[in-house]
């Protein structure tokens, strides 16, 4: 492999100081504060710790004015088709800075309702707490999205790790209350106080921070491809492993001591200060502890000169040994692949093709390079000329494995593709599996009350929704760990719709059956389930609706959208205090016994029974030759 100008041997490592800027450490922030973000909408998953306060004093709400609350809420974070067309012609700037605004306005309503500043209207709720939660939508599609994009080469690894989060951030939150908060204040004022200066911490950062890739950021590893995984015959790069697997085991570490602490909670009551205290302090550090893959990232030669400002993409010499040696010269074949460099516009996106980023495909046998004048090495504009891009990775593969006859549906609008019965099997699935997450998330404090049989603990209850966050973050990780699994094999990563409904099947009942101190495995079931749904949606919209993917991603929100006012208005809270009613406490608005929850649950296990026939078809269509 021939030097540059400089003698330097692209390729190569090259050493930096601690906190010396590189390309590599640039691209390894934006995905920490990612992970930040979904941390931070975690919180908007954890209203089973708000729900026992509307009960007590000063507020005597009913399960009927809970469930709307709760029902405004879930509707405006599945409420995301502003999201999806904001996201498609602003970028992530605009998105994650709607979010920040409206997450931090809602904190900061709840916190005055609970300083007694404002009503404690049911409608002032809901409207607080409907802010609250239709930021999460702007979140999760601002920075999970962009990192999918952005990290193209490692995009099972996002799922793995970042998407993880989106589940894995409520046991976080539910761990800092338990240690900071419960025991600490009567009231839920300092804890919304701290929802409030976290968001806008984590929000600041998404908006100067998270960015798509542009001509002169791109990074061979990580959006482009390298030598070796064309050599290899495509896969996940080694680039960048050692960095990925620190997170990753810093994710498996931090499943591993949330699922620990919960089941220590569950069956320890009460728990000392010191304690909780030190729960607190060690969820903090296993969070922070993800920067470290910032400082452990390598920095490769081939992406210096960009990362450090140079015109272009650097010495072509540099560009032409990312793709290796064995590659020759064919000007007829270059002439058909252009660089399709563009202005960008303010968010640093093309404003020629949208999915640019989806280079990470191996480069064909008989596709070659050409070789240029030395003179001309030196114009930016043929390096970006007649140095080629790889061409579209194949839907749904992560850099250069392929999937022969996969449908082809990323090229059509939003309003071509639901004309097609593809898209709403693809959306019942959803609705099926996130009905499951309605009914089991936004109820979990009053399923945990009407089968504890009057041993209500507030402890216990944030423990459910601990470890129903940790089987959701475990859900992810299962799909990041198969995604690169199937795409080797060249199989439809439609196939792993079958998985969720079928956990639904089985966890659904299990909460009519099991004793109270039980209740942690069909909340962990239905968790995993959910998570497991989450990562495969999004995985499957960004590699089938490649160039619209927001807006496809926000229509399928819609099932979302629906499943509250079928579940928790129609079913869970009218009957809920129907039989509270019956059972004398109307005042109190309790109600005891399965026979209080179980219509809503056998309703929603019906629906995941149909879902499953549902996914088999979609991943038949899906996989077959148009």
């Amino acid at each position: 492999m021939a030097n540059d100008e400089t003698g330097l041997l692209p390729g190569r490592t090259y050493r930096v100081g601690l906190f010396e800027y590189t390309l590599e450490k640039a691209w390894f922030c934006q995905f920490c504060i990612g992970i930040l973000i979904c941390v931070n909408n975690g919180a908007c998953f954890s209203f089973a710790i708000l729900s026992p306060y509307l009960k007590g004093e000063g507020f005597r709400y009913s399960q009927f004015q809970i469930d709307a609350v709760s029902t405004v809420g879930v509707f405006l974070s599945y409420f995301s088709m502003p999201t999806g067309f904001l996201y498609d012609y602003k970028g992530p700037t605009a998105t994650l800075l709607v979010g920040t605004l409206l997450n931090t306005t809602g904190w900061a309503g709840m916190y005055l309702i609970f300083t007694n500043v404002l009503s404690h209207s049911p409608v002032v709720m809901a409207i607080f707490f409907g802010l609250s939660q239709f930021s999460a939508s702007f979140y999760e599609t601002g920075s999970v999205l962009t990192n999918l994009k952005s990290f193209f080469c490692y995009k099972g690894r996002v799922i793995l790790i970042q998407k993880t989060f989106m589940g894995l951030g409520s046991s976080l939150v539910a761990q800092l209350y338990v240690a900071f908060f419960e025991k600490a204040s009567e009231s839920l004022a300092p804890f919304f106080i701290f929802l409030l200066l976290y968001s806008t911490f984590a929000g600041l950062l998404g908006i100067l921070y998270v960015h798509f890739p542009t001509p002169d950021t791109e990074c061979v590893g990580i959006n482009v491809e390298d030598a070796d995984t064309i050599t290899r015959g495509g896969g996940e790069p080694r680039m960048f492993a050692f960095p990925f697997n620190i997170g990753t085991g810093i994710l498996c570490c931090s499943v591993t001591f949330v699922l620990l602490t919960s089941l220590v909670e569950n069956y320890v009551n009460p728990l000392s200060t010191a304690v909780r205290v030190s729960i607190g302090v060690i969820t903090i550090c296993l969070t922070a502890s993800f920067i470290s893959m910032i400082f452990t990232t390598p920095n490769y030669e081939v992406n210096r000169r960009r990362g450090a400002g140079e015109e272009g993409m650097g010495d072509a010499n540099d560009r032409l040994s990312a793709f290796g040696p064995s590659i020759g010269s064919s000007s007829k074949a270059a002439d058909k692949m252009s660089i399709g460099a563009s202005m960008d516009n303010e968010d640093g996106r093309r404003s020629g093709d949208r999915d640019d980023l989806s280079r990470c495909a191996v480069l064909p046998a008989e596709v070659e390079l050409t070789v240029l004048r030395k003179d001309e090495l030196t114009s930016p504009e043929m390096c970006y000329k007649d140095v080629p891009t790889l061409p579209q990775a194949e839907l749904g593969v992560p850099c250069g494995d392929t999937q022969e006859g996969y449908t082809v549906l990323n090229d059509k609008s939003l309003w071509e593709n639901v004309k097609h019965i593809e898209l709403w099997l693809l959306w019942f699935v959803c609705f099926g599996a996130w009905s499951a997450m309605t009914v089991v998330s936004t109820n979990s404090s009053h399923i945990y009350q009407v089968m504890s049989h009057g041993s209500f603990s507030l402890t216990i209850n944030s423990v459910f929704v601990s470890i129903y966050g940790v089987a959701s973050a475990l859900g992810r990780i299962l799909v990041g760990a198969l995604y690169p699994q199937l795409a080797r094999r060249q199989v439809s990563e439609s196939l792993m719709l079958l998985v969720a409904p079928i956990l639904n099947i089985i966890g659904l009942p299990l909460f009519l059956i099991c004793p109270a101190r039980f209740l942690f495995v069909p909340f962990f079931v239905v968790g995993l389930a959910v998570g497991y749904s989450w990562g495969c949606t999004v995985l499957i919209t960004t590699s089938i609706f490649t160039s619209n993917s927001g807006k496809h991603y926000s229509f399928l929100y819609t099932a979302g959208m629906i499943s509250p006012f079928i579940f928790n208005m129609a079913l869970f809270g009218p009957i809920y205090d129907h039989y509270g009613a019956k059972q004398g406490h109307r005042n109190d608005g309790t109600c005891d016994g399965a026979i209080c929850i179980a219509v809503p649950l056998i309703v929603c296990m019906v629906v995941n029974i149909l879902a499953v026939p549902s996914a088999y078809v979609f991943y038949k269509l899906t996989k077959a030759p148009r």
